[in-house]
């Protein structure tokens, strides 16, 4: 509570980030479950589910306000990353803004304060992201985050109640 109360413990060393769901664009209501770890050099992710669309569901009939990549909110940018994706000017920032991720993502943020050249299969880098691997995971067994310990994440069935113009939409039930 020192840091809420606006007395500095000197304990911090690193940032702790979860993500689950920000809106409903993925079939069933699914997020994009990722955890991360930020230092003053770095930042590691670790994206539970990759095999899911970060921003949401290119098909709009996978998204409850019925727009591809729900995510992202419609703009002129957006729309002009869609209409231009195979275009070779445009197909990296497409992919930065819409393209699955891996499992596994580092940032050296010094180096790359924009975070978008993922180090995490560069062999140099291979011990400092095994101890943010491990320094994250420890945190979320300390803090008994479920993915984290294995267990059901409630979070990929909880209601949603934004805009919803896609009345077949809706949240998969518990199993």
């Amino acid at each position: 509570m020192d840091i809420i109360k606006d007395r500095p413990s000197g304990n911090h060393n690193a940032a702790f980030i979860a993500m689950e769901r920000h809106d409903g664009c993925r079939e069933g209501g699914k997020g994009y479950p990722c955890r991360a770890i930020r230092t003053n050099k770095f930042l590691y992710i670790l994206n539970h589910e990759p095999g899911r669309w970060p921003a949401g569901n290119p098909n709009r009939e996978f998204c409850a306000r019925y727009i591809p990549f729900g995510e992202v909110d419609s703009s002129p940018t957006k729309t002009l990353l869609m209409d231009n994706k195979d275009e070779s000017g445009f197909k990296r920032y497409y992919d930065l803004a819409f393209a699955k991720r891996p499992s596994e993502e580092l940032y050296l943020i010094d180096k790359d304060p924009e975070q978008v050249v993922n180090l995490s299969n560069q062999p140099e880098y291979k011990a400092i992201q095994k101890k943010l691997s491990k320094q994250l995971r420890e945190k979320l067994i300390q803090t008994k985050d479920p993915r984290a310990l294995g267990l059901p994440a409630p979070w990929d069935y909880y209601p949603y109640y934004g805009l919803k113009r896609n009345k077949k939409w809706k949240v998969a039930p518990k199993p």
